[in-house]
């Protein structure tokens, strides 16, 4: 079990629920830094990365890295994290959590997707880069029991339920389930609708292709039980 494995086996019995990804993200930092004295730790730390857009050419990307740990040695091993969850009110240790009713659940299948890229991609232009993690908690069984790839959706390709392989490729948004009579794709490769207004996934970040370098295995694990939601976690370790 290494650093990463450890801080949230630990984190289970201590922060069985978080208030917001910000909790999660400083409970999990102090953890390691508890369990590794040695190490530094660094919050939010800003790097840029070339993104590849779908319809060709590159656009360099400041955005900050949530965690990044510094061994004794040197080496740095970033992280990556979300706590997407369902609406609930749940009491736990004399504290009322809160929690929001996050939903969009295509768009968080291709973050989680686009932070594997991006810790890949981290790799590139740091030397001292010895492995890296990407980390997502959630009480929505959506992400984890919910196979949309056999359901034919949109987000069907970023798919990563229980048991999942995820695929280096990325084949993109699944345009065949749009209706043909109101969006088309045009020569640019642009989906548009029939007001010539480009579909939500053609802008910005939703827009970008996160071919990866190899296939990932999704395994979920329990992470704690409420009388009326489970947490599970998915812990990927990037090693390339």
């Amino acid at each position: 079990m290494d650093f990463c494995d450890k801080a949230v086996f630990e984190l289970q019995k201590e922060r069985p629920i978080f208030h917001s990804e910000d909790d999660l993200k400083l409970a999990l930092a102090l953890k390691i830094k508890e369990q590794n004295p040695k190490f530094e730790i660094r919050l939010e730390r800003p790097i840029e990365l070339e993104m590849i857009i779908r319809t060709g050419g590159t656009k360099i990307v400041r955005a900050p890295i949530d965690i990044i740990v510094i061994d004794e040695n040197g080496g740095i091993y970033p992280i990556e994290l979300k706590y997407k969850t369902k609406k609930a009110c749940i009491p736990y240790n004399e504290e009322k959590y809160i929690l929001a009713e996050h939903g969009a659940t295509d768009t968080g299948r291709f973050s989680f997707r686009k932070d594997i890229f991006r810790i890949e991609n981290f790799k590139s232009k740091n030397l001292n880069y010895k492995c890296g993690y990407v980390l997502i908690l959630t009480n929505d069984k959506s992400y984890f029991e919910k196979n949309v790839f056999e359901k034919d959706n949109l987000d069907k390709h970023f798919s990563f339920h229980d048991g999942m392989l995820l695929n280096r490729s990325d084949l993109s948004w699944n345009y065949n389930k749009l209706d043909k009579t109101k969006f088309i794709l045009k020569d640019d490769n642009i989906l548009y609708d029939i007001n010539s207004k480009m579909h939500w996934t053609c802008n910005s970040e939703y827009f970008y292709k996160l071919d990866l370098l190899k296939d990932y295995q999704i395994t979920w694990n329990d992470f704690s039980k409420f009388e009326k939601t489970n947490f599970k976690y998915c812990l990927i370790k990037i090693e390339i």
